[in-house]
């Protein structure tokens, strides 16, 4: 029976509780296979959790046909993207270009070489081949690009798969320092030779960590089967990243069950294992146990309740990448500290 077929009062009456019943549970049918969402009651917000490995798959969206990207997600008004990257063996990159935003990135596997210069002088930079395990924080007005047509030096060797955050638009606020761009028409249109770069005084570098080799899990006090790798923690730009590594059949730790912030907003990525959530409704309803395995990818807005699940969480080890704004998606040049979790369990 269609709503035709009520009188009006009761067709009304209808989609009122259809639209209460969608606003509760996020409709099956506008919700695709590969997304969750919790069940949430105002003023709370449901946690929002991606089987990664089921997505679509977009192609060329970085200018060349055959690069491959997931969105994870997409800020209001593309003011911000989560994606991940699927890089094809022998890819060279772009133009030495920057950013006028902060970036991050979590390197899953292969690898990609970037010319890591310091100052548009540098013609020939520091190389960096990112590889399995590296984390990059790069500030705005970092300089940085594959150097095109430097091959074979520069071309990445086997693939590879990148998770990137880029805080701004997907090509808005990227410009190129290196003319030649404007020959390449496939990639000029994204990010324009600024011809006024010499007037820029505060060109910056990136952090770039090598998580695998070069930093080790440090146990974290107190807290039995838990162990982190603190990356990076700026209280002056509300923003943090940290890895966490929970052994298989641990308790649970205090600190990682059911809370919410207000203002805070985290990101959080599965890079191996199993790990169960439990998500609230509100404060005080329990929802639902939401199974997390690798590559999976869950959203934490402001006011979603979500943590690990009570006893066991992890049958076989767990090791996910957190990260973490004191407000909004973007750090702030405003020293903001992220605030503390509102426990509910």
């Amino acid at each position: 029976m269609t709503l035709r077929s009520f009188p009006l009062k009761s067709a009304r009456r209808a989609v009122v509780a259809l639209s209460a019943i969608c606003a509760l549970t996020a409709c099956a049918a506008e919700t695709p296979a590969h997304e969750q969402r919790s069940t949430a009651v105002a003023p709370f917000k449901s946690v929002r959790v991606l089987d990664v490995e089921r997505m679509p798959m977009e192609r060329g969206n970085y200018g060349t046909t055959n690069w491959g990207t997931r969105t994870l997600w997409r800020g209001p008004n593309d003011n911000g993207t989560l994606r991940i990257l699927y890089v094809p063996p022998g890819a060279q990159g772009a133009y030495i270009h920057y950013h006028t935003f902060h970036e991050w990135a979590y390197n899953i596997q292969g690898d990609f070489t970037n010319n890591e210069s310091t100052t548009p002088h540098n013609v020939s930079g520091p190389v960096q081949r990112f590889r399995e395990g590296n984390f990059l924080s790069r500030p705005p007005y970092s300089l940085h690009g594959g150097e095109r047509g430097r091959m074979p030096h520069m071309m990445s060797q086997l693939g590879a798969v990148i998770l990137i955050m880029e805080e701004a638009g997907v090509w808005g606020g990227t410009f190129a320092v290196d003319p030649a761009v404007e020959k390449d028409h496939s990639l000029s249109k994204n990010y324009p030779f600024d011809e006024n770069y010499r007037d820029i005084k505060h060109w910056t570098t990136p952090r770039i960590i090598d998580t695998i080799d070069k930093m080790p899990w440090q146990p974290v006090e107190g807290v039995p089967g838990l162990n982190a790798k603190y990356l990076i923690d700026y209280p002056s730009k509300g923003w943090r990243a940290t890895m966490w590594f929970l052994e298989a059949g641990a308790q649970t730790p205090e600190m990682l069950r059911p809370h919410y912030y207000k203002q805070a907003h985290q990101f959080n990525f599965v890079i191996n294992g199993d790990l169960k959530l439990k998500a609230y409704a509100n404060d005080k309803k329990p929802a639902e146990t939401i199974q997390l395995d690798k590559h999976f990818f869950f959203e934490r807005p402001p006011m979603s309740i979500v943590g690990l699940a009570p006893g066991v969480a992890s049958e076989y080890g767990a090791v996910w990448l957190e990260v973490t704004y004191a407000k909004g998606t973007a750090w702030t040049d405003e020293p903001t500290d992220i605030e503390d979790p509102i426990y509910v369990d």
